[in-house]
């Protein structure tokens, strides 16, 4: 008899055991924020290019020139030390192709320098394009404008993104009858990049045009969207 109850015992065991698991309910959602937001600074690049035929020294110190105007003149706009920077350098030789005698012919020396500046005041960028011109950049080789800290706004698009998740899973949860649990996974979307290009990069410089003929840039608004995905349980 002992024998017999104890199989009775593991088999019962065994058959819970056994026992598949029951399934969680869940209901995903997603919701999307938007958040407006004006630009607080204007990134703007200058280049100044020079060519020797015989010496890159030439070229360099010609360059040099131009690149010590070009910055005492965007200085004297109001633009910080700190704000005015190297972006890019190059010397390098330059070469053009002979097809009658199919050979690399030498040119001379190329020099660029990018200069960098950031603009606090976006009544000044038209003013600081103006100087650079007049100095002697021979490009603007982008015009950006962007929000300095933007975390702030991620922060507040965020907020609100998970609210719409929230308000979407509840009214769901209302109209199928169910009960909202908690959520077991949470995600969202990377924002998108901050800047807005006015100046289609290597755009040529006239060094003759005035500050009349000089382009209203204008700042206009970001749009910034974060996007959350949810998972919740529900009963």
């Amino acid at each position: 008899m002992k024998k017999t109850a104890m199989v009775v015992v593991l088999v019962i065991a065994a058959a819970f055991a056994a026992a598949p698991e029951k399934p969680t309910r869940t209901l995903a959602v997603t919701g999307t924020a938007e958040v407006s937001v004006r630009p607080d600074i204007c990134n703007i690049s200058f280049g100044v290019e020079t060519f020797h035929k015989k010496s890159a020294r030439e070229a360099y110190r010609m360059n040099g020139e131009v690149m010590t105007a070009l910055s005492a003149a965007v200085l004297a706009t109001g633009i910080e030390s700190k704000d005015v920077q190297t972006s890019g350098f190059a010397v390098a030789p330059q070469y053009h192709y002979d097809n009658d005698n199919h050979r690399r012919v030498f040119d001379g020396y190329r020099v660029y320098h990018a200069l960098e500046v950031k603009v606090r005041d976006l009544n000044k960028p038209s003013a600081v394009l103006d100087a650079g011109m007049e100095a002697g950049a021979t490009q603007v080789n982008s015009v950006t404008f962007a929000v300095e800290n933007p975390k702030k706004y991620t922060a507040e698009a965020r907020v609100e993104a998970v609210r719409a998740a929230q308000a979407k899973a509840q009214t769901m949860a209302d109209l199928t009858g169910v009960r909202l649990g908690k959520p077991i996974n949470i995600s969202e979307s990377e924002p998108g990049g901050w800047g807005q290009y006015y100046a289609q990069p290597n755009v040529a410089l006239d060094r003759a045009a005035s500050a009349e003929e000089s382009p209203g840039l204008q700042p206009g608004e970001f749009k910034l969207t974060r996007t959350v995905y949810i998972t919740y349980e529900v009963e």
